[in-house]
Protein backbone atom coordinates (compact mmCIF):
# COMPACT_ATOMS: atom_id res chain seq x y z
CA UNK A 1 0.00 0.00 0.00
CA UNK A 2 1.99 2.94 -1.26
CA UNK A 3 1.61 6.09 0.82
CA UNK A 4 -0.52 4.56 3.58
CA UNK A 5 0.36 5.51 7.17
CA UNK A 6 -1.28 3.34 9.86
CA UNK A 7 -2.95 5.27 12.71
CA UNK A 8 -0.48 3.86 15.29
CA UNK A 9 2.46 5.07 13.18
CA UNK A 10 0.87 8.52 12.96
CA UNK A 11 0.46 8.60 16.74
CA UNK A 12 4.12 7.65 17.28
CA UNK A 13 5.25 10.15 14.64
CA UNK A 14 3.23 12.93 16.29
CA UNK A 15 4.76 12.06 19.70
CA UNK A 16 8.29 12.09 18.27
CA UNK A 17 7.63 15.37 16.43
CA UNK A 18 6.19 17.02 19.56
CA UNK A 19 9.33 16.09 21.49
CA UNK A 20 11.66 17.10 18.68
CA UNK A 21 10.07 20.55 18.51
CA UNK A 22 10.17 20.91 22.32
CA UNK A 23 13.84 19.91 22.36
CA UNK A 24 14.56 22.56 19.74
CA UNK A 25 12.98 25.16 22.06
CA UNK A 26 15.02 23.86 25.03
CA UNK A 27 18.40 23.83 23.28
CA UNK A 28 20.37 26.99 24.10
CA UNK A 29 23.57 28.07 25.80
CA UNK A 30 23.61 26.88 29.41
CA UNK A 31 20.91 24.23 29.00
CA UNK A 32 21.74 21.05 30.92
CA UNK A 33 21.96 18.15 28.48
CA UNK A 34 20.71 15.59 31.03
CA UNK A 35 17.53 17.62 31.62
CA UNK A 36 16.73 17.94 27.91
CA UNK A 37 17.14 14.19 27.33
CA UNK A 38 15.18 13.23 30.47
CA UNK A 39 12.26 15.42 29.42
CA UNK A 40 11.95 13.47 26.17
CA UNK A 41 12.45 10.09 27.84
CA UNK A 42 9.83 10.93 30.48
CA UNK A 43 7.26 11.93 27.85
CA UNK A 44 7.97 8.80 25.82
CA UNK A 45 7.52 6.66 28.97
CA UNK A 46 4.18 8.35 29.70
CA UNK A 47 3.02 6.99 26.34
CA UNK A 48 4.54 3.51 26.76
CA UNK A 49 7.76 4.01 24.78
CA UNK A 50 11.45 4.58 25.53
CA UNK A 51 14.22 6.75 24.16
CA UNK A 52 16.51 3.83 23.27
CA UNK A 53 19.40 5.83 21.82
CA UNK A 54 20.83 9.22 22.65
CA UNK A 55 18.75 12.26 21.74
CA UNK A 56 21.64 13.57 19.66
CA UNK A 57 25.35 14.29 19.44
CA UNK A 58 27.84 16.91 18.46
CA UNK A 59 28.80 17.45 14.81
CA UNK A 60 32.20 18.76 13.80
CA UNK A 61 35.14 17.15 12.03
CA UNK A 62 33.40 13.81 12.61
CA UNK A 63 29.67 13.16 12.16
CA UNK A 64 29.35 11.75 15.71
CA UNK A 65 31.20 13.79 18.34
CA UNK A 66 30.86 15.00 21.89
CA UNK A 67 28.68 16.14 23.45
CA UNK A 68 26.31 13.19 23.42
CA UNK A 69 22.79 14.44 24.15
CA UNK A 70 21.77 11.85 26.71
CA UNK A 71 20.45 11.54 30.24
CA UNK A 72 23.92 10.35 31.28
CA UNK A 73 25.59 13.66 30.40
CA UNK A 74 25.76 16.45 33.00
CA UNK A 75 27.43 18.90 30.60
CA UNK A 76 25.76 22.08 29.38
CA UNK A 77 25.29 23.30 25.83
CA UNK A 78 27.55 26.17 24.80
CA UNK A 79 27.20 28.88 22.20
CA UNK A 80 28.40 27.86 18.71
CA UNK A 81 28.14 24.11 19.36
CA UNK A 82 26.59 22.22 16.46
CA UNK A 83 24.52 19.26 17.65
CA UNK A 84 21.79 16.98 16.39
CA UNK A 85 18.25 16.81 17.73
CA UNK A 86 17.06 13.33 16.80
CA UNK A 87 14.46 11.68 19.02
CA UNK A 88 13.22 8.32 17.85
CA UNK A 89 10.87 5.50 18.78
CA UNK A 90 11.49 2.05 17.36
CA UNK A 91 8.99 -0.82 17.59
CA UNK A 92 10.81 -4.08 16.73
CA UNK A 93 9.31 -5.96 13.81
CA UNK A 94 6.90 -3.13 13.01
CA UNK A 95 8.36 0.31 12.32
CA UNK A 96 10.49 3.13 13.64
CA UNK A 97 10.19 6.90 13.65
CA UNK A 98 13.12 9.30 13.92
CA UNK A 99 13.07 13.01 13.16
CA UNK A 100 16.54 14.47 12.93
CA UNK A 101 17.75 18.04 12.58
CA UNK A 102 21.16 19.65 13.04
CA UNK A 103 21.16 22.86 15.08
CA UNK A 104 23.58 25.64 16.00
CA UNK A 105 23.43 26.58 19.69
CA UNK A 106 23.11 30.32 20.41
CA UNK A 107 22.90 32.35 23.62
CA UNK A 108 19.10 32.56 23.42
CA UNK A 109 18.17 29.33 21.62
CA UNK A 110 19.27 27.46 18.55
CA UNK A 111 19.17 27.85 14.78
CA UNK A 112 17.89 24.87 12.85
CA UNK A 113 20.35 24.17 10.02
CA UNK A 114 18.10 21.46 8.52
CA UNK A 115 15.43 22.60 6.12
CA UNK A 116 13.59 19.28 5.71
CA UNK A 117 9.80 19.04 5.64
CA UNK A 118 8.17 17.56 8.76
CA UNK A 119 5.41 15.76 6.83
CA UNK A 120 5.17 11.96 6.83
CA UNK A 121 7.64 10.17 4.57
CA UNK A 122 6.67 6.56 3.92
CA UNK A 123 9.50 4.20 3.06
CA UNK A 124 8.19 0.79 2.01
CA UNK A 125 10.32 -2.31 2.34
CA UNK A 126 11.10 -3.74 -1.11
CA UNK A 127 10.01 -7.35 -1.64
CA UNK A 128 12.25 -9.47 -3.90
Amino acid sequence: MHGYVPIRAKQVYDLVLKNQLQTQKDMKEGAVIRTIARNVDNDFHLHGYSLVHSLGHGVGLEIHELPYISSKNDAVLKENMVVTNEPGIYIPGEFGVRIEDTVLITKSGCINLTKADKNYIVVNKQEH
